[in-house]
């Protein structure tokens, strides 16, 4: 009897996408209740593991859009172990690997084919929303963080333009949906560490942030 496709789809994908979930509740516990700083470190490791592996498995890097979106998961892996420290300089240099890993998931975007008409109109959304994160960071953030800042306000805003030039040419969803999730999360992350620390941040920025990788991980075997 021949396998459903949605179960061919993960076919492989469960234990890794367990593993992720399971880090990342661990995770919150333990940013909930305080209960160790050394959780932290383990269980985002654990989670980013996961999702390079599941990018690995679905054969990612057999293709030139594949290839960008793994490198972009890479440089994303590399990015959390910097964040894992709160001093301002190991911030400034995860927030530059993730401004590349958005270049990168730009390039995947790319070489899919944009649709011009969807990639002005989504300008006309983004543009305006990232200048509300101009108003309300910018006054937390001084010298090379603000110019960071920017620069990656600037990147994040091209990633959703093209994600959004991306399907409006090939009308497919799911990678649409995972570089909207990552550039949510992506906001969370910017109130947490310049506006105000609360789980709430942790809570929803990290969850969004790991399901958008898990989906741009195994985005060879969706086909919508």
């Amino acid at each position: 009897m021949n396998r459903d496709p949605i179960s061919k789809t993960f076919s492989g994908a469960t234990t890794p996408i367990c593993l992720t979930v399971t880090s990342l509740s661990i995770l919150l516990v333990n940013e909930f209740f305080g209960y160790s700083q050394y959780v932290k470190p383990v269980t985002k490791t654990l989670a980013s593991f996961s999702f390079l592996y599941l990018g690995v498995n679905y054969g990612l890097v057999n293709s030139a859009q594949g290839n960008y979106v793994f490198i972009g998961l890479v440089l994303s892996a590399i990015g959390d172990v910097m964040l894992l420290s709160l001093k301002p300089h190991f911030f400034q240099i995860g927030a530059f690997f993730f401004l590349l890993a958005h270049l990168m998931y730009c390039g995947a975007f790319i070489t899919t084919g944009i649709s011009i008409k969807w990639f002005l109109m989504s300008i006309v959304v983004v543009g305006p929303a990232a200048i509300i994160v101009y108003k309300y960071v910018l006054p937390y953030t001084t010298g090379l963080m603000r110019k960071l800042v920017i620069t990656y306000s600037i990147a994040i805003s091209w990633m959703m333009a093209f994600a959004s030039g991306s399907y409006g040419y090939s009308g497919k969803t799911w990678l649409l949906a995972a570089a909207f999730l990552f550039y949510v999360s992506d906001l969370f992350v910017a109130r947490q560490r310049f506006i105000k620390r609360c789980f709430l941040n942790s809570l929803c920025g990290l969850t969004l942030y790991y399901a958008a990788q898990l989906m741009f991980a195994i985005s060879p075997a969706i086909d919508f």
